[in-house]
């Protein structure tokens, strides 16, 4: 068993001022267990272990799975920040069989020293990566670079751009950096084109993400997986407007007394039905729904009811009654 684990410097600059105490002790305690036992404990064990809520513990991996510390497997998770030979026993292979990766091949530094000196793009991107990465680079480094483009067959704009997206949200860990560089050849992301096109949707659903955050209140916590599912659906499988969705959690609240994604999606589902795309446009809808629906008024009937039509024959008639006390009083 380890006698230690270390936490990165760069880890707590980043997130020892950010992150809330309770989602710190989550992480602490999984690194812990993960360099003592090697294994990740589920959300509820992990709760019962430090004795914490399990909502507020599940919370916490979520958040860091939103941060991309943690990555989401299945109904569990895995360890995505890198786990340098400081802080893990375990070797490269061994490692990546515990967090279900496929093994990239080994590299000497003559076979890509070799290739550097005979492709000059290479070492270029060798350079270009120690800028944009701020730092040189270590022989892993130069191994996990090298990969992308002799393994996966990435051109060497595309693993740029790859540095450059990670770079810029703050996430250059080896595991991260490979994680995507996969990802990205198994989607067919191969041509400065098709990147820059994937980048862009990234930045709109973390965009959009962040202002559907804003609208509902939500600061404190990392959205948990259901959630970000229903603002993908509705910013990007619908494309509904952010107006929307802001109009659709105010007639929720005002409905049911809470946030619920349940109703604000059937709100918002039936706006797109409808092709609804403003705010004017559905209260437009909804006033023609008003008119349209409201009583209209009784038209006076001409036949009469024989209880109106009912004339009392016994009634004194008083139509000339002034006129006649006049005369009278004219005569005496």
């Amino acid at each position: 068993m380890s006698e230690k684990f270390e936490i990165k410097f760069e880890f707590m600059e980043k997130w020892g001022r950010f992150a809330k105490a309770e989602y710190l002790q989550v992480y602490l305690y999984i690194l812990y267990i993960w360099e003592k036992d090697k294994k990740l404990l589920p959300a509820g064990e992990v709760a019962k272990k430090i004795s914490m809520d399990k909502t507020l513990t599940e919370n916490a991996i979520d958040f860091w799975i939103t941060a991309g510390v943690f990555e989401k497997r299945g109904r569990g998770y895995s360890i995505a920040e890198e786990l340098s030979a400081d802080a893990s026993s375990l070797g490269q292979e061994e490692t990546s069989a515990k967090l279900n990766l496929r093994t990239r091949p080994s590299y000497n530094s003559a076979e890509i020293d070799a290739a550097a000196a005979n492709n000059k793009a290479i070492d270029c991107l060798f350079r270009e990566a120690e800028r944009i990465l701020g730092k040189i680079l270590s022989p892993s480094d130069f191994e996990m670079i090298y990969s992308f483009v002799d393994w996966l067959g990435l051109p060497i704009e595309v693993v740029i751009m790859i540095l450059r997206f990670a770079a810029s949200h703050g996430k250059t860990g080896k595991r991260y950096l490979e994680t995507v560089a996969m990802d990205w050849a198994d989607k067919g992301i191969d041509t400065y084109e098709s990147a820059e096109e994937y980048i862009r949707e990234i930045e709109l659903r973390i965009s959009n993400e962040g202002k559907i955050r804003s609208i509902l209140g939500i600061y404190d916590r990392a959205l948990s997986q259901t959630e970000k599912k229903y603002i993908s659906l509705w910013t990007k499988e619908k494309n509904i407007p952010v107006e929307l969705v802001a109009e659709a959690y105010d007639r929720t609240v005002s409905a049911t007394g809470k946030l619920s994604w349940a109703y604000m999606n059937k709100i918002l589902t039936s706006w797109h039905e409808d092709g609804l795309t403003t705010v004017s446009q559905v209260e437009e809808r909804e006033t023609l729904f008003k008119l349209k629906t409201a009583p209209s008024k009784e038209k006076s009937s001409s036949k009469k009811s024989k209880f109106v039509n009912y004339v009392d024959t016994n009634k004194p008639d008083y139509s000339n009654f002034a006129e006649q006390i006049l005369n009278d009083m004219l005569a005496d």
